[in-house]
């Protein structure tokens, strides 16, 4: 068996095991590539708020966190809503403060939850559907955002999700950015978490279709260095094979 014809075997069956995933990768390669990223984040679905803080309004001072929580870490002052809220971390975990009661707040109604939404959404329709997540969310947000309000409205099956004790804006789901994700989970090959571009699936694919390239590529090679056949070199072949079948 000829070396070319081992390559040209080779080069068969790495493109039958890697021709599929190749047109996975082309094809959801071109949709990532097409489609706007600040439209597929949902930007333009909400307006974005940066509410000041006046610090002169707040009742419990920093001072007085860090004397209640001494083991606090990574402290913050926000606001969202007209309402000032300290962030810190307490043994790991995110707690929140209201800076003017001084309390830990409560979880919003579905009513509040809503109205918090309707505030960011820059359409002009009303919310279909509110769901409060306490644990297990949709696989679509990290269950670290919890606890979450997912505020639907029908405008692209989008969905927004709120802090389920501040009304603040986590992040915007939408049907063109679900169909992202699907076309990222098939581009990296992991079909779990999404979000692991060293998974051994991908290397192993990645590792075949270079080498389907290279068969290729040898082929080519093989196909220009072979001598050309002359019109005469044609002729004289062409009166062999009639002779041989006339005999």
């Amino acid at each position: 068996m000829s070396v070319s014809h081992q390559i040209r075997r080779a080069h068969k069956w790495l493109t039958l095991f890697s021709a599929i995933q190749l047109l996975l990768w082309l094809s959801s390669g071109v949709y990532m590539v097409v489609m706007d990223i600040d439209f597929i984040h949902g930007d333009s679905l909400v307006v974005q708020k940066n509410e000041p803080i006046n610090t002169e309004t707040l009742t419990l001072t920093l001072d007085e966190v860090l004397a209640r929580y001494p083991e606090a870490s990574q402290l913050s002052l926000f606001a969202v809503h007209g309402v000032t809220y300290y962030r810190l971390t307490v043994e790991g975990k995110t707690l929140l403060l209201n800076a003017i009661t001084g309390q830990v707040p409560t979880l919003l109604t579905q009513t509040q939850a809503m109205a918090s939404a309707q505030s960011y959404y820059l359409g002009e329709v009303l919310p279909t559907s509110a769901t409060l997540y306490l644990d297990e969310p949709p696989a679509e947000i990290s269950p670290r955002l919890l606890p979450l309000w997912q505020v639907n409205f029908s405008p692209l099956n989008t969905s927004l999700y709120l802090n389920a004790s501040t009304g603040a804006l986590v992040s915007k789901r939408h049907d063109y950015w679900r169909l992202f994700d699907i076309m990222w989970m098939l581009h990296i090959m992991d079909y779990d978490t999404r979000n692991d571009i060293h998974n051994p699936l991908l290397s192993i694919m990645a590792l075949l279709a270079l080498l389907t390239a290279l068969a290729g590529i040898a082929l080519t090679y093989i196909s220009f260095r072979a001598a050309p056949i002359s019109a005469d070199n044609l002729d004289d072949k062409l009166v062999s094979a009639n002779n041989k079948e006339g005999k």
